[in-house]
């Protein structure tokens, strides 16, 4: 049955009070507007979504490879009601071992969230982290393998509040203070979990702040650990990062020794831990 013999159903079965025809004919009328309401508030998302190769910093990271959609999950909220803080989940299928991640969020002022390298303690992706986004839009991973391939994932995300020119919130005494989740013993490559964070409001350079100044962007410009003096991670953080840059990932030690986390704020200014770990 068509949907234009459908109503003529319903005003035939009431021929007596019209004016309920009319308001289930209204009904109709409404319930198709909003849905168009809906759909167009998406269409500047998909766009997005369909123009990625258009924006440089991605064609860069992907350096004319052909590009595989297969191997790498992104996980992300469908929606996200806060853009100021929206976390994001990367993995890798079994087997494929990654030695650089690229993350965009492609509706943003700055497209660029963070760009990670990957020592041969880190065998598998599995990350985590927290970031921004102005507003509904496409998120973009590229990851390279150690075997040459490049592979892309992307996801859709609509965002209730914007993420960009939200305020930062910041205690100046509580400032650059890390934390660290670190396993003290491992059993030689067995992944076990790795958690850091530091307090750091990430100045976009965007928002305006009680004065109605803009201050300056300020922002965690790069972020290292190294084992032994080894690399075991480096990144290079951007003003798309949530604040409070925190990270979550699984590393797999063959030797045991000096962990040290290093975090640069873009002033220069820097913080180092260490942790020691032994490996059986």
């Amino acid at each position: 049955m068509s949907k234009l013999n459908l109503l003529s159903f319903h005003f035939s079965a009431v021929p007596t009070k019209p004016q309920r025809g009319k308001c289930r004919f209204a009904a109709v009328i409404s319930a198709l507007c909003v849905s168009a309401v809906v759909t167009l508030a998406w269409l500047p998302a998909l766009s997005q979504a369909a123009n990625w190769q258009q924006l440089p910093p991605i064609a860069e990271a992907i350096g004319g490879a052909e590009v595989s959609a297969e191997g790498l999950e992104l996980v992300l909220p469908l929606v996200a009601e806060d853009g100021s803080s929206v976390p994001l989940a990367i993995k890798a299928d079994a087997g494929l071992r990654i030695t650089r991640l690229s993350v965009f969020a492609t509706g943003n002022p700055t497209p660029e969230i963070a760009v990670f390298e990957f020592g041969p303690e880190i065998p598998a992706l599995n990350l985590s982290t927290r970031i921004r986004l102005s507003d509904s839009q496409a998120v973009v991973a590229v990851a390279h393998t150690e075997d040459g391939r490049v592979l892309l994932a992307q996801r859709q995300v609509r965002v209730t509040t914007s993420g960009c020119i939200a305020p930062a919130k910041s205690d100046p005494s509580n400032e650059m203070n890390a934390r660290l989740r670190v396993p003290a013993k491992w059993k030689a490559g067995a992944p076990q979990e790795i958690v850091t964070m530091i307090s750091h409001p990430m100045i976009t350079g965007l928002a305006e702040d009680a004065q109605g100044n803009t201050p300056e962007q300020r922002i965690i410009e790069s972020f290292e650990i190294t084992l032994n003096d080894r690399p075991v991670l480096r990144s290079k953080f951007f003003r798309s990062l949530a604040a409070n840059p925190y990270l979550r990932f699984d590393a797999a030690p063959t030797e045991g020794g000096e962990l040290k986390f290093k975090w640069v704020e873009s002033s220069g200014r820097a913080v180092e831990e260490t942790e020691t770990i032994t490996v059986s």
